[in-house]
């Protein structure tokens, strides 16, 4: 996989939905921050994407189009993904453990900054 410049990048809206509680802050993070690095599976239209910082990486798009060895640079690393990339996961690493998480979201009416609850 290339890094790209995050100028590079396509609409992220179809790769990592904004404003997800969960693993797909991530890519939020990064974009906000600048803090992280983007990958593509080509630089021009991308058909697979990958945001990493420290040690966590999320991928998205359609993991068949990678070569065998594209995904050797996330060892060590924690990998969220849609299940369809683990037959590449596991092929691209020694050990791979799925860990499942759970996610508790506690939704309360919040009042935005400069504006008073109704």
């Amino acid at each position: 996989m290339f890094e790209i410049a995050p100028q590079q990048l396509p609409a992220l809206s179809r790769w990592f939905p904004a404003g997800s509680p969960g693993p797909g802050t991530l890519a939020e993070h990064v974009l906000a921050t600048g803090h992280g690095q983007w990958w593509a599976d080509r630089p021009d239209r991308p058909r697979v994407l990958a945001v990493s910082c420290s040690d966590h990486v999320l991928l998205r798009g359609e993991p068949s189009l990678l070569a065998p060895d594209a995904l050797a640079r996330f060892a060590c690393r924690y990998v969220e993904a849609p299940a369809r990339f683990g037959p590449y996961l596991a092929s691209a690493f020694d050990r791979v453990v799925p860990w499942e998480r759970m996610l508790y979201v506690h939704q309360v009416p919040v009042s935005l900054p400069g504006r008073r609850a109704a």
